[in-house]
């Protein structure tokens, strides 16, 4: 109990607030972790811790506090929200919807429900349904909440090929003063613009304010330096395009990623396929499409996706997690040690909830796909438990694949991208684990090169479809008159027909890119095109 003298829980878990806010982080979590193990059942305390880790960005270390504020307090909206959204960041969706659901329910004119649930189905990747949401959000929020949701709906939009209505809400947005740099950004990149247009003059003054954030300035950047290259100004493109790592600047760590390669080709062999075998499901339903970022992935989830029989869930995160909790960042061999702890049961149940997960996104499909690009990193753990999926290794020209690359907002994750020199180091040691891959499953990769698939599209489509062990369609041809919802940055592309504008434009930047191909040497493949 507390004394007279002391101050109440109220105001206690206030102090934490204002520690949070104060950007005290450390000082927040230590006042709310002390205050948890005095209080442990209480809802408001475990809450604060949870919001107080959140902000920390520990999300792992926050989700068992937000568990307990709601079990403590089952019908309060706001503690049903913030684990619904922290269930959203680890891909629980099917345990998110509930609680979100139930705190609409509850309180239908609390905005942060309806803008959740359009979060929840924009991850999902139902645009209607988020679109929905997120109006609904927009006529209940706060005048000063207002533009967070619209930037939300404004992407959503776009991600739907809704061009016109997004390009009208970016405008809107152009006029707040936090989100105008990243708005006008953004708008540009909807249309092929070019220098002596007025998005351009507006680019350029707002990038010589020099007042946005880091990222937004690196955004501004980048929208430049496409239009220079619409223009064919490519020497300045890409001279925007290098400032714009100025602001995201994280150094790669070269060795790091090469050890992380020997380890998987060292330790993944035919002998751990046979210990492990049995372990895994046998369900032919995920098609995981594999490759580096920018290299034909998301064109070939929308061919795929486009069969009646077929359904496409973006880029899902739950392989590379599951990677990280049985290795616990310790390789492989932790991993196996792991596996063979838990024997067939443990590994069975991880394949069934993510197989759950998948028919949640893609209801009574009987191929999904799963698009995560970097699952390159993970075929060893895919092999073991789903040893009937198939993997497509996406390829594509590496020059040009960098060059794509460069030109977009690639997040910390992928600073090899950043730089030629790190690319070309990086796409090597990549190219050494799929040669490595290959070897030890060449029944279950299908290889599938860009340039080939926008040349022969139909032929390339079939064997694609063939591989899956799905039927031939036609429709897979016309996968751009779909309307789905793509969240990367290939939306506006694939909304077209398959063409070939793309293959060959490392040229234009020969010259910038001389260490990338000093470096990939024999690695760069045909110059003309291929990979």
């Amino acid at each position: 109990m507390l004394n007279p003298q002391q101050p109440t829980i109220g105001e206690m878990i206030a102090r934490i607030y204002s520690l949070a806010q104060a950007k005290r982080g450390a000082d927040a979590e230590a006042a709310a972790r002390a205050l948890q193990r005095q209080f442990p059942a209480r809802g408001d305390v475990n809450e604060a811790l949870a919001l107080v880790l959140v902000n920390e960005n520990k999300h792992d270390d926050a989700l068992p506090f937000a568990e307990a504020a709601v079990k403590a307090e089952p019908k309060n909206s706001g503690y049903l929200i913030n684990l619904g959204r922290l269930y959203l960041k680890y891909e629980l969706i099917e345990q998110a919807m509930p609680l979100i659901e139930k705190a609409f329910r509850l309180d239908p004119s609390m905005f942060q429900a309806p803008w959740a649930m359009g979060e929840f189905f924009q991850q999902a990747g139902n645009g209607q349904r988020a679109i929905r949401y997120l109006n609904q959000a927009i006529l209940a929020s706060p005048e000063a909440q207002r533009p967070d949701v619209e930037v939300m709906l404004a992407d959503c939009l776009s991600s739907l090929g809704q061009i016109d209505e997004a390009e009208r809400l970016y405008q809107s947005l152009a006029g707040n003063r936090k989100h105008r740099p990243f708005a006008i950004a953004q708008a540009a990149g909807l249309r092929r613009h070019k220098i002596d247009s007025v998005v351009f003059q507006e680019l350029k003054q707002e990038l010589e304010k020099g007042a946005a954030s880091p990222r937004s300035l690196a955004r501004l950047h980048l929208a430049i330096g496409q239009i220079h290259e619409n223009s064919g100004g490519y020497a300045e493109a890409f001279d925007h395009f290098t400032q714009s790592k100025t602001f995201l600047r994280r150094e790669f760590d070269s060795a790091s990623f090469t050890g992380m390669v020997n380890s998987n080709i060292a330790n993944f062999d035919a002998d751990v396929l046979r210990r492990f075998a049995g372990y895994g499901d046998p369900s032919r339903l995920p098609v995981f499409v594999v490759g580096m970022p920018r290299s034909g992935t998301t064109l070939t989830e929308q061919i795929i996706a486009a069969h009646p029989k077929a359904g496409g869930v973006g880029e899902l995160r739950r392989i590379g997690r599951m990677v990280l909790g049985l290795s616990e960042g310790k390789g492989p061999v932790s991993m196996f040690e792991r596996l063979q702890e838990g024997g067939p049961e443990r590994c069975r149940a991880l394949a069934e909830g993510y197989l759950n997960l998948l028919k949640f996104l893609a209801p009574g499909a009987k191929r999904i796909v799963d698009k995560m690009p970097h699952n390159f990193m993970a075929i060893g753990l895919i092999a073991l438990l789903f040893p009937n999926a198939r993997i497509v290794h996406c390829m594509r020209n590496p020059a040009d694949n960098f060059i794509s690359a460069y030109q977009n907002l690639m997040n910390p994750n992928h600073s090899y991208s950043y730089a030629p020199e790190d690319y070309a180091r990086y796409y090597k040691e990549y190219l050494r684990l799929m040669r490595h891959w290959q070897n030890l499953l060449p029944d279950r990769i299908l290889t599938l090169r860009y340039e080939e698939l926008v040349a022969e599209p139909e032929e390339k489509t079939r064997g694609l479809l063939e591989f899956t062990g799905l039927p031939w369609d036609s429709r897979c041809l016309r996968f751009h008159e779909r309307g789905a919802m793509v969240k990367t940055f290939s939306r506006q592309q694939v909304r077209s027909a398959v063409h070939q504008a793309s293959t060959g434009r490392w040229k234009n930047y020969r010259p910038q890119l001389q260490p990338l191909l000093e470096i990939l040497g024999d690695d760069m493949g045909p110059v003309e095109g291929g990979a």
